[in-house]
């Protein structure tokens, strides 16, 4: 397989100016840059610089993707927004990092699959599906943060270095039910789906805010601070729906969430595994129904099946030994089902005993395991 790699970069506070469109369309003579977003793709040669700042300089997300296995996912808050205390504890060093570079904040998540990956269209436009989770985490929603640990949990251990006896970091609310970015997120990076349910378990249901509890907070706002959102609002200021919720929700009382007990990195991942069980489980018990009911549904209609086999038989082409067969092994197992197995083997023999010499057919049988007595 060639090499291969896909950047997209996306500007969300604040389109490019037609300056920083020019410096972008310079580090490559195919990136086409709009005043929102940048793509470069490279199956020979590398990017040139560190992607990571031009990040910082000229844009708000970034995703990255090698067909060797790397996948990352890069954010710029302004750093006047975000808490680090908050967000630290869900950083793994190797794959989640938050650095400042000037008034920003960069927050870089990178996964390693062995397993590598393929191309990307181009027109595929992956970041649209994930460009909300800057938003969410800005509104301090940290599920997408701790999406992005668990899926560490499960990266290449030769990039990522995880003590199993470590907590993990707080559990956010909400995480059984995703936004649809988040939900974006576990598909684009394949996040494991037992994981997500052992980590669900002990997430609790989210606070919810109503319109009335912002209005009472918007009425204890004074007068200045009122007129000076107008203003700003007027002005067009960034984010200033960010820092106006920031603001107002301190004044809105909310009961803390349920207290749940920090489990252990390998106590999660045991969890994990016990998902999996269960959902094995109830996948084979579902399929195990499903049969059944093919089966129930076969057996007003077992004497003109016989009649079609005995057809297909004297065909004998090869597309009709296979629907022939077919047809057998649905009968055994509905004759096992009905605890009839005698009256079914005596019409197979029957069978062997007409059309023995087809080497073909009896290959077929013999396959899955149709044997005469």
């Amino acid at each position: 397989m060639s090499e291969y790699q896909y950047y997209e970069f996306q500007a969300i506070d604040r389109p490019l100016t037609a300056a920083e469109k020019t410096a972008i369309s310079q580090l490559s003579s195919r990136v086409k840059p709009t005043a929102n977003r940048a793509k470069f793709t490279y199956s020979h040669g590398d990017f040139p610089g560190d992607p990571k700042q031009v990040l910082a300089k000229y844009f708000d997300v970034m995703y990255y993707v090698a067909n060797w296995g790397t996948q990352q996912l890069a954010f710029r808050f302004p750093k006047s927004l975000i808490s680090p205390e908050a967000i630290v504890p869900y950083c793994i060093k190797g794959a989640i990092e938050l650095t400042v570079s000037g008034d920003w904040a960069i927050l870089d998540w990178k996964f390693n699959d062995e397993e590598g990956f393929g191309w990307i269209d181009d027109e595929q436009n992956i970041l649209s599906g994930l460009v909300d989770l800057r938003q969410e985490i800005l509104q301090q929603d940290y599920r997408g943060l701790y999406l992005a640990w668990l899926k560490a949990l499960t990266s290449s251990e030769e990039y990522v270095d995880i003590d199993p006896t470590e907590l993990e970091p707080p559990v956010p609310p909400g995480l059984s039910k995703l936004s649809p970015a988040q939900t974006a997120f576990t598909n684009i990076f394949e996040l494991s789906d037992d994981l997500l349910v052992a980590a669900a378990s002990a997430s609790c249901q989210p606070n919810v805010i109503t319109d009335p509890d912002w209005q009472r907070a918007i009425a204890q706002l004074s007068r200045q601070d009122c007129e000076d959102f107008l203003c700003r609002l007027v002005r067009g200021e960034t984010n200033l729906a960010v820092k106006l919720t920031q603001k107002l929700s301190k004044s809105i009382a909310t009961a803390p969430p349920a207290s749940q007990p920090r489990r252990s990195i390998e106590e999660l991942l045991n969890a994990s595994d016990k998902a999996s069980i269960l959902a094995t489980q109830r996948e084979q018990e579902a399929a195990t129904a499903r049969r059944i009911k093919e089966l129930q549904a076969l057996a007003p209609r077992q004497v003109q099946i016989w009649e079609e086999i005995n057809i297909l038989i004297e065909k004998s082409q090869s597309k009709t030994y296979d629907r022939a067969v077919e047809l057998l092994v649905n009968l055994r197992d509905l004759a096992t089902e009905e605890n009839k197995f005698e009256p079914f083997q005596t019409k197979l023999d029957r069978i062997y005993d007409n059309y023995g010499n087809r080497h073909s057919l009896i290959k077929r049988f013999r396959k899955v395991r149709l044997d005469r007595s």
